[in-house]
């Protein structure tokens, strides 16, 4: 009877043991990434879409469905020819948490994602500290998706589209019109499959 258990033990849980790891549980993201407007005014006369970073932490809950931590960093800056004592500059920052939905398990894997979660800016004028909005963090709602192209098991390609909502308001009531509210952001980069 304990050969009989043992056999059974080995026959069906220890492959149920290898399938459960097996499939990827957590995917961890860096790359490149591209919003479409500055949100910190610096350029507000010649406005220009920023180049930063995004990184992001997938944990699959299920086949289908993770939850997703997305951070990304943007510095713009800006000199209007005078010099250092007329130089710009910001730095941005996004966290957002939220739920992401994944189709297909081939070499394609197409996503879509809902975030929540806070955009954190600091900016500042020849080197120091700028008050241009109320606060130096808001609010913000992301809405996107992207596809994953598989090199391997545990590496994969991925291009993504977010749009984004923040609530930044400026303390300058002649920049109210120039406020950017929504912004389109992309990304590119490498995934690692755990």
């Amino acid at each position: 009877m304990r050969r009989f258990l043992l056999l059974s033990c080995c026959l069906f849980v220890l492959p149920a043991l290898a399938a459960a790891q097996s499939t990827n549980r957590v995917d961890l993201f860096a790359g490149y990434s591209y919003v479409n407007q500055d949100i910190s005014l610096i350029n507000v006369r010649n406005p220009s879409g920023i180049s930063g970073w995004n990184a992001s932490a997938t944990l699959h809950l299920r086949s289908h469905l993770g939850v997703v931590a997305d951070v990304s960093g943007f510095y713009p800056s800006n000199n209007t020819g005078c010099g250092a004592q007329c130089t710009s500059s910001a730095r941005i920052h996004t966290f957002m948490f939220g739920p992401q939905i994944s189709i297909g398990n081939g070499k394609l894997k197409p996503f879509v994602r809902l975030l929540v979660g806070d955009t954190n800016m600091y900016t500042a004028n020849s080197g120091t500290e700028s008050f241009a909005f109320t606060s130096n963090n808001a609010v913000t709602f992301g809405l996107g998706g992207g596809i994953d192209y598989a090199l391997t098991h545990l590496l994969a390609l991925r291009g993504q589209f977010d749009w984004l909502h923040s609530g930044f308001q400026t303390t300058n009531s002649q920049l109210t019109n120039e406020e950017v509210h929504n912004l389109a952001k992309i990304s590119t980069g490498v995934v690692f499959r755990f």
